[in-house]
């Protein structure tokens, strides 16, 4: 959905208040949560794997406004710390891993540490400061199991930012790791509402095609346990004192996750609303609606893609 609201009366507001997107984690580089802002977003990596953080700089920049990698690691604290790599290196952390896990689910590649890395990591204040921004719009944060660390390390920080999209663990996949309920209970208190849960991760004990699907494993079918997922944050609209800028970026935000009917409460709150007929002769649903319209669009056609999975895998209940 690269830049599809890039041809509406919305652009306009975007191009005044652009966002900016922290992307703490970014191993295979940028995620497409903001695309159809795009040309409005400045992004910012932070990879601490010097390995990948070289193939990171030979990503195109396309389709944002402005990209920069910063080469550190984002934690509780800054300075030097272990990096364990594991044989697959997405699992990759500053905390020790739990092999019990590993065993228990015959997955020992997430676990089994290959490589030992001394990096260097900032909190995320200091890694602030090493930007030009004064706050940070969205936040994407993965970085398998240390995310509260990050979030307790700068309350202030904390406070300006509008949305988070955070890895979260039902299981203790790290020695002494928080889990799912910990961070949903911390952000909570500090002025975020869940909006989803995205992209749940299910394990079972060997392989990896889950339910719905059948496969040539044994047992062939079986469904799995949920391990891993993504948990999105908005800031609470009345946690931001009134302050319009960061309600237009809230909204923005939103939009942007498909979020309509939550942007256009923002867009009527009464002070939003005056200030986008003053400033843009725009009423909330004038900027809604068009958005909506062709995002639905698209999301429709994904759905359809969706279903070619289940279709290749049919053949397994031939077997």
């Amino acid at each position: 959905m690269k830049n599809i609201f890039s041809s509406l009366e919305l652009a306009d507001i975007a191009d005044r208040y652009s966002l900016n997107y922290f992307d703490i984690g970014s191993r295979g580089g940028f995620q497409n949560d903001l695309h159809s802002l795009a040309f409005a977003v400045e992004v910012v990596g932070f990879e601490p794997d010097p390995i990948e953080f070289k193939h990171l700089l030979t990503i195109s920049p396309e389709p944002w406004k402005s990209i920069n990698y910063l080469p550190f690691g984002i934690s509780g604290q800054s300075g030097e710390q272990n990096l364990y790599i594991p044989t697959d290196p997405q699992s990759a952390s500053l905390m020790k891993h739990n092999v019990a896990i590993g065993e228990k689910f015959d997955k020992p590649q997430f676990f089994e540490v290959d490589r030992i890395e001394k990096i260097q990591t900032l909190s995320l204040n200091d890694a602030l400061e090493k930007t030009k921004f004064k706050s940070i719009d969205f936040m994407k944060i993965d970085i398998e199991g240390a995310e509260m660390s990050v979030f307790k390390s700068s309350p202030e920080v904390m406070k300006g930012v509008l949305a988070i999209k955070t890895e979260i663990s039902f299981l203790p996949f790290r020695e002494d790791q928080p889990l799912a309920s910990d961070i949903d209970n911390f952000l909570r208190h500090a002025g975020f509402e869940l909006m989803d849960i995205i992209e749940p991760s299910h394990w079972r004990r060997h392989g990896y095609l889950i339910h719905p699907y059948y496969s040539t494993e044994m047992p062939p079918y079986s469904r799995a346990q949920i391990v891993q997922a993504d948990y999105l944050y908005f800031r609470n609209p009345e946690s931001v004192g009134g302050d319009i800028t960061k309600l237009l970026k809230l909204s923005l935000i939103a939009l942007s996750f498909g979020y309509f009917d939550h942007a256009l409460i923002i867009l009527e709150l009464p002070e939003v609303e005056k200030f986008l007929d003053s400033e843009f002769k725009l009423s909330p649903i004038e900027i809604v609606a068009p958005a909506s319209k062709i995002y639905g669009r698209k999301a429709f056609y994904q759905q359809g893609r969706n279903l070619i999975p289940f279709l290749r895998y049919m053949k397994n209940l031939l077997n």
